[in-house]
């Protein structure tokens, strides 16, 4: 069983890396399966298990943190394409447009 975990947590840390995301869809109820039927292993397995755990997990989270910046910067993308925000001297937060770009002017 610790092989299929193995080649699971391999697989998994595959579909990360090379940007597979709908692989993850399968990868993660198969992983979860195979880990509720983990048979005792000793020290040595449980240990490359862990080790190989905490790789992938680094790469779900390094993943997670890049999407968040993605997702940010859309954010400030589409804020900017409205217009600039400024304050005015009673301290109320005001807009001022900004010109389309020539291709949204026709």
């Amino acid at each position: 069983m610790t092989h299929e975990i193995t080649t699971l947590l391999q697989d998994l840390r595959r579909a990360v890396l090379t940007g597979d995301y709908g692989q993850l869809a399968d990868l993660v109820p198969a992983l979860a399966q195979a880990e509720s039927q983990l048979d005792r292993c000793d020290l040595q397995q449980a240990t490359a298990l862990q080790a190989q755990a905490d790789r992938t997990a680094s790469c779900l989270q390094g993943a997670m943190s890049g999407l968040k910046s993605a997702r940010r910067r859309v954010v400030e993308i589409d804020e900017a394409a409205r217009g600039l925000t400024t304050y005015d001297r009673n301290g109320a937060k005001a807009t001022l447009p900004c010109a389309p770009p020539t291709s949204r002017r026709m």
